[in-house]
């Protein structure tokens, strides 16, 4: 699946949430993302918008698992963002920029086999816990390697990063009743809207969105959504639809055809 159709602006709406974005480097990084179909993090850490280093310890806090400050009684605590910041850069360079889930980072870089993964995943499956939570808790993966996955996942490999992380407290953050909850939900737009299914729930934004890219990459379902609900609140953070991917590949296949090349994506 193209990029440009991957939830980014939900994730990026996390971002701001937490302090790490405004609205407006939010809508910068969106458009460059759109038009250049990189990665939003990839994105965020070249411009200078955010840290990898705390894009990391963010995207971790969502998985439940946060990366404290360890504190001395005596002193002040330490805060790592005063520290130089780790470098970083585009993750595969001259490599597929496509999406990879979770569970296949983590495989690939050697922080876990794929017999753990599939135990994991299956204790998702049966409690509905965070993937992230799961594997820290259970002791198959650390936060620090945790956090450099996801760093790798959105775009931005940190490259000094692992003593600093090192340097961190890890802490399991259980899901709090009240969290929103995201669903993943089949659906079909013609003759009339009608949800066929819910394929996937869980309080992680993140996992929501690798099944549903997983779902629409290893299938042709007609649409996908995923919706976020608290309490009564029912909103839809993204849609895909299979005729509205196909008019947009037209589109592109014919400038493309027009110029030699696409120029929605020149620069890139």
């Amino acid at each position: 699946m193209n990029q440009s159709a991957f939830p980014w602006r939900p994730l990026g709406a996390l971002l701001v949430e937490t302090g790490l974005l405004s609205s407006t480097q939010l809508e910068l990084a969106l458009g460059e993302q759109q038009r250049t179909g990189r990665l939003l993090g990839e994105i965020l850490v070249q411009s200078g918008y955010v840290s990898g280093f705390a894009l990391s310890r963010a995207l971790a806090e969502q998985h439940g698992v946060e990366l404290q400050p360890e504190t001395d009684s005596r002193e002040q605590p330490a805060d790592p963002e005063r520290r130089p910041p780790p470098e970083a850069h585009r993750a595969g360079s001259g490599e597929s920029r496509e999406w990879r889930p979770l569970g296949r980072v983590l495989v690939e870089k050697g922080f876990l086999s794929k017999t753990e993964l599939q135990w994991a995943l299956s204790e998702q499956e049966k409690t509905g816990r965070r993937l992230g939570e799961i594997l820290v808790e259970g002791g198959h993966v650390s936060g620090p390697s945790l956090a450099l996955a996801l760093a790798e996942q959105h775009g931005v490999e940190l490259e000094t990063s692992t003593e600093l992380l090192a340097d961190l407290r890890t802490v399991i953050k259980p899901s709090l009743p009240g969290e929103p909850v995201y669903r993943v939900r089949e659906v079909v737009y013609e003759p009339r809207y009608q949800v066929r299914q819910v394929l996937y729930q869980g309080t992680n934004f993140l996992e929501a969105a690798d099944f549903a890219v997983g779902v629409v990459n290893d299938g042709d379902p007609e649409g996908v959504e995923i919706e976020r609900a608290r309490g009564e609140e029912r909103e839809t953070v993204w849609t895909y639809s299979r005729s509205r991917a196909a008019a947009t590949a037209a589109a592109q296949k014919g400038l493309a055809e027009t110029f030699g090349f696409d120029p929605t994506l020149w620069g890139s």
